[in-house]
């Protein structure tokens, strides 16, 4: 179905092309088109998109779409069913993802009929999910096409409301009723934004705790990615973390992070008033299985969770320490391997990604996807050394620096060691499904001048050979 629709309104007649016996009816036909005409431009003003619909035949007429608004839902449902009737069914079916049955109700006609008899306007407000995966605030609108008691159609108009409630979406009921997959979120999180993956566009949902500068607040006003990105880390991220935070939250990263996974979570720290912080920050997508749909990025402070540690110094062991697995996070993970890179200590860089990850969490939950990333962290403690490091990357990615490892063999030998006690995992929940992980290394010799992002991405390469692989597997990169 093309979508680059031409819409042409209606046009008065001139009464002179007719005979003069005949310009009475027309006067009569051109009065009634600007009756009808006068319903439709006040409405017109607001509603982009506007069907006229014989409440006898129930045949639609598309009369007016305008603006970069259009809902182009509406109107290729329209041309293929122009029967009124099967028309709302498909649309409130495939487009409306809220009350679903109140609004079928409400749509049909004896009903619209009752609200609009003497009338006045009918509106219904929706959630409306589009084809990229985005959702936004709609309303359909109906009309009489006319006068009352002289009109047998009635009007079907359809407006985005989104940008003038946006401002509720702060609400943690709504956030819970609306998107299910941010229920966390709106429970834990202080700040929430709506983030556009092509554009970089943000919204702030919530903002409860810091207001980076630029920032307003909670809101309909839209905001690039840089003032999140840079000013936020500029500005709250301690400084021994900002160079990892400024790759870890930058654009590309986040996109990288979730075209396999749908979140993408992390951990930092904060300075405030000379004192630091441990916070958390949680990529999320609103739509996992349709590509570029928007995302929920959420940061919170997370002392409440090591507020227990009795001395200041276990705090900075777990300043340096993912919380989920309780092994190191990425970023002082990544650390130590650059520390140990630049001391000339030869090693083993071994990067891992759980296969299918996605398809745990969707079909058991994320609980039972923590048990799977908590039970491989301890696999990986328990197979590898003290003097190895052993890190999380976030998601379902980890990583470890296998000291004085240096071919292929003995890394074979050790990395399927791992994959065998991966595969002895018991998650009742999975019921005997089994866990896969896929790999990548290369391998840092004394000597080597290649810094650790080139080692970082020739390991990530066999990663991705590896994934061509059933089951568990490790690709070498040289």
């Amino acid at each position: 179905m093309q979508s680059d629709l031409v819409i042409k309104e209606n046009e008065l007649i001139d009464p002179s092309d007719y005979p003069e016996d005949q310009r009475s009816l027309v006067d009569d036909f051109n009065s009634r088109i600007r009756r009808l005409t006068g319903i439709i431009t006040g409405i017109g003003k607001e509603y982009h998109t506007i069907w006229v619909i014989n409440a006898n035949t129930k045949k639609m007429y598309l009369y007016r779409s305008t603006g970069e608004n259009t809902n182009r839902d509406a109107i290729e449902l329209g041309l293929r069913f122009d029967n009124y009737d099967r028309f709302i069914e498909e649309y409130v079916d495939r487009c409306v993802v809220n009350s679903i049955e109140n609004i079928q109700k409400d749509v049909k006609l004896d009903v619209i009929f009752s609200r609009i008899k003497d009338g006045e306007l009918f509106s219904i407000d929706y959630m409306r999910l589009a084809d990229d995966g985005n959702m936004s605030y709609h309303q359909m609108a109906f009309a009489l096409a006319g006068q009352p008691g002289e009109t047998e159609n009635f009007i079907l108009a359809f407006r985005d409301i989104d940008k003038s409630i946006r401002r509720h979406i702060a609400d943690k009921r709504y956030l819970r009723e609306q998107l299910d997959i941010v229920e966390t979120l709106s429970r834990d999180y202080y700040n929430i934004f709506k983030i556009n993956p092509k554009t970089g566009d943000v919204v702030i949902l919530k903002l409860d705790g810091y207001v980076t500068k630029g920032m307003e607040g909670a809101g309909e006003k839209i905001y690039p990615y840089d003032v999140l990105y840079k000013q936020y880390v500029k500005d709250r991220v301690y400084s021994e973390d900002q160079e990892w935070m400024y790759d870890a939250i930058s654009l590309d990263t986040i996109n990288s992070k979730l075209a396999d996974n749908s979140e993408y979570v992390s951990s930092y720290r904060v300075m405030d008033n000379g004192e630091v912080h441990y916070y958390q920050f949680t990529y999320i997508l609103i739509n996992a299985n349709i590509p570029n749909s928007d995302m929920l990025a959420g940061f919170k402070n997370v002392d409440d969770i090591v507020a227990s540690a009795k001395e200041r110094q276990n705090l900075e062991i777990l300043a340096s320490t993912d919380i989920m697995t309780g092994i190191l996070n990425r970023g002082s993970g990544e650390r130590k391997v650059i520390d140990a890179m630049a001391n000339d200590k030869a090693g083993m860089l071994c990067i891992m990604d759980v296969d299918k990850f996605k398809d745990t969490n969707d079909d058991y939950g994320h609980n039972v996807g923590d048990k799977v990333l908590r039970g491989i962290a301890d696999v990986l403690k328990l197979t590898f050394r003290d003097e190895d490091i052993i890190f999380r990357l976030g998601g379902d990615e980890y990583a470890v620096y296998v000291m004085n490892m240096g071919d292929e063999e003995a890394g074979k030998t050790v990395m399927d060691r791992v994959f065998n006690e991966i595969s002895k995992l018991d998650v009742p929940e999975l019921a005997g499904s089994r866990i896969c992980v896929s790999a990548g290394a290369a391998f840092f010799k004394k000597g080597d001048k290649r810094s650790f992002d080139e080692l970082y991405k020739l390991a990530d390469n066999g990663v991705y050979e590896s994934k061509k692989v059933n089951g568990s597997a490790i690709n070498f990169s040289l």
